[in-house]
């Protein structure tokens, strides 16, 4: 508010606060700036230390040594395993998991057994609750709203982080961290909070900005999630596989349909049939078995590249030289095997120069819509080995006729068949929930 902004720059004032804020403003970090505070307590605290205030923002800085040392003790993790990452206001901020941000507030609230340094900070937020985020802020209302029991503090990104005193059910206190995965909406991040802070018989009165409507903050999450697009082909009788393997077969030994109590079956078929992936071991001596394969790598983000080439052709480098690779997944869609039930020797396959490439721009998993990444003669398989020099994952005879070039979200898990040397797998696909993803 305009008389916080003036009780600050008369509290300022003086000749202790002339360097820090006079270096402030400079930078065009000003009173009304939501990051003024914490600038200047930094600041401070450098001057207190005989610290330059130059370089503050650089990670050599003393003053961020020293805070890496008391979130070690404070956590009792290795100072030197504190990541440092630069943050809107370019300054090195330390990289904390949700969990050790939760412990840093539980400590907070301690009373008697916490740090006195922090017993300070805890009291002056009690006491100072508009000074936090302001008055029409969530954790300042909150702090308002449930007087002496519990301190809060919004984050950037929709981070909110609360520290309930201890008290007779919760002797320790208690630290509770949220984070939105849509950004910065502090209104739905109080309201997911909510059930948990009226079971603990807490308020949490969130009202809804002036002119907007509860709907506009939960938006993110009203709109409809993408359903998911199968891509792989049906397993049955009519199914092809590669000439002279196995075909798919299903026995039924009982059926509900014919008056049995339950339907019981079993099924003989090529590992490598429909949607499936290579283990290494199916190309080389004494590789991995499926059961053995990083999993990981068979979820996540993907590409869908569609490539036109002449039949029976393989892909390579200078056929994606239009194409920015921005996933570690990439699915090739080449329409060259249009019929999963008619084996087609003519199909589309890669070149292991363009597997090479993938792999230096950090691909895990290759896959395309052919029987193969090898062309159908190919007796080396010089792009399956080439995927198993650069330990990357492959997805095979996946059905992408209904799908468009984009990004999506991948889930193709194979299953854990000890020793075996490929596996049918589910292939699905998304648009991502979450774009900052990529």
């Amino acid at each position: 508010t305009e008389e916080q902004v003036s009780h600050l720059k008369r509290w300022t004032s003086g000749e202790a606060f002339k360097n820090s804020v006079g270096k402030l403003e400079s930078s065009g970090i000003g009173f009304t700036h939501s990051c003024f505070s914490k600038h200047l307590a930094i600041l401070q605290a450098c001057e207190k230390n005989g610290w330059s205030l130059d370089s503050y923002r650089s990670i050599e800085h003393p003053y961020h040594s020293e805070l890496a040392e008391i979130l070690s003790s404070l956590l009792g993790k290795r100072k030197e395993a504190f990541e440092f990452v630069v943050d809107g206001c370019k300054l090195p901020t330390p990289v904390l998991r949700m969990d050790e941000m939760a412990r840093l507030f539980q400590k907070l609230v301690q009373g008697g057994k916490s740090d006195p340094s922090l017993l300070r900070i805890r009291d002056w937020m009690i006491s100072n609750p508009d000074w936090i985020g302001g008055p029409k802020r969530i954790d300042s209302r909150l702090m308002r709203d449930n007087p002496g029991l519990l301190v809060a503090k919004e984050g950037a990104d929709g981070l909110l982080a609360i520290g309930v005193l201890p008290s007779p059910k919760w002797s320790e206190g208690l630290g509770i961290v949220v984070k939105l995965a849509g950004g910065y909406q502090p209104v739905p991040a109080a309201l997911a909070l909510k059930p948990v802070l009226d079971n603990l018989g807490l308020q949490c009165n969130v009202p809804i900005p002036e002119g907007q409507t509860l709907q506009y903050h939960f938006r993110p999450w009203e709109q409809p999630r993408e359903k998911w697009i199968d891509i792989s082909p049906l397993l049955n009788a009519k199914i092809a596989v590669w000439p002279e393997d196995t075909p798919f077969a299903r026995d039924i030994a009982l059926d509900t349909a014919t008056g049995d109590p339950l339907s019981l079956s079993s099924i003989r078929t090529s590992l490598h049939v429909g949607a499936h992936t290579d283990s290494p071991l199916h190309f080389g001596k004494g590789k991995k078995g499926i059961d053995q394969v990083d999993v990981t790598k068979y979820h996540g983000l993907c590409q869908i590249i569609e490539v036109k080439k002449n039949p029976h052709t393989e892909i390579k480098p200078e056929d994606v030289t239009n194409v920015e690779i921005v996933t570690p997944r990439v699915l090739f869609k080449t329409n060259s095997y249009p019929d999963p039930s008619q084996f087609n020797r003519d199909f589309n396959a890669l070149s292991p120069e363009l597997v090479e490439h993938l792999a230096k721009l950090g691909v895990v998993l290759v896959g395309i819509d052919t029987p193969s990444i090898d062309l159908f003669e190919s007796k080396e398989l010089r792009s399956h080995h080439a995927t198993l020099a650069n330990e990357m994952a492959i997805l095979e005879g996946i059905d992408l006729r209904k799908v468009e070039p984009g990004i999506y979200e991948l889930r193709s898990i194979p299953l854990r068949i000890e020793g075996g040397d490929a596996s049918p797998v589910r292939a699905l696909l998304r648009s991502p929930t979450r774009p900052s993803e990529f």
